[in-house]
């Protein structure tokens, strides 16, 4: 019996289509094993999570009195420089003497305001001919000069996360383009306790849902890319 099954095997793989039915059944548990070696592999050396976006410094670009806008220059996408003027405002003077970074007192007259940081224009709040009250932004302006990732790891995950380790980022924006980082901080608390409606759960049906932890990871040399805030990005974490 066993001599007739390899007999009707043998007779099965000489023809031309036993050939490709077997070659076809390598190259699939080939293939199969590539696959699974590879998973384990990235698994093993990497922390990798698409939960994550980019962070950039957005600063409004104000008054800290009552003004009217006469003109604006500069609009959405724009580049301007610390210095840049970015809007033409009259007002009477204030007498509250203080000062914060992006908002300033208007003296009678006509007064520019200019750009406190190097940067783009991310928003405009206003039109010309519109009053504004007192520290209402006329625009926002995100600072190039520093931009980060928050990685969103799992709970699962985050003990293998310390800082100093190099990271993999590839930025959606870009089209794929892969930057290199390194993970400056960790939160001391999941993502879910920032949130306006933190997840306690006060019944006895509970449901265990694994949390995130923010993580910080460092820009490294972007270059001439402009790296939009608020864009996706996926991060690989070399933890071996």
């Amino acid at each position: 019996m066993a001599n007739k099954l390899g007999d009707r095997m043998k007779s099965v793989l000489s023809t031309r289509r036993g050939k490709i039915i077997f070659w076809v059944a390598c190259v699939l548990i080939l293939g199969s094993m590539a696959l699974g070696i590879n998973f384990w592999y990235q698994s093993y050396k990497y922390v990798s999570t698409s939960n994550a976006s980019i962070q950039a410094p957005l600063i409004p670009v104000g008054t800290l009195t009552p003004c009217q806008i006469i003109s604006l220059d500069a609009d959405y996408g724009d580049y301007v420089e610390k210095g840049q003027r970015i809007a033409v405002v009259g007002a009477p003077r204030s007498d509250n003497p203080t000062n914060m970074q992006g908002l300033k007192e208007i003296p009678i007259g006509r007064t520019n305001i200019e750009s406190p940081v190097n940067g783009y224009i991310a928003a405009v709040w206003t039109y010309p001919g519109a009053v504004i009250s007192s520290g209402q932004p006329i625009v926002t302006v995100y600072d190039i000069s520093e931009t980060w990732v928050i990685a969103n790891i799992t709970e699962t995950d985050i003990y293998h996360i310390k800082p100093g380790q190099e990271v993999k980022i590839n930025i959606d924006s870009l089209g794929g383009v892969t930057l290199k980082g390194h993970v400056e901080g960790i939160a001391a608390a999941t993502a879910g306790k920032f949130s306006l409606l933190p997840q306690n759960n006060t019944t006895a049906n509970f449901i265990k849902v694994a949390q995130v932890v923010p993580v910080k990871i460092t820009v490294e040399n972007p270059g001439n890319y402009i790296l939009i805030p608020g864009t996706s990005a996926e991060v690989k974490i070399v933890i071996r």
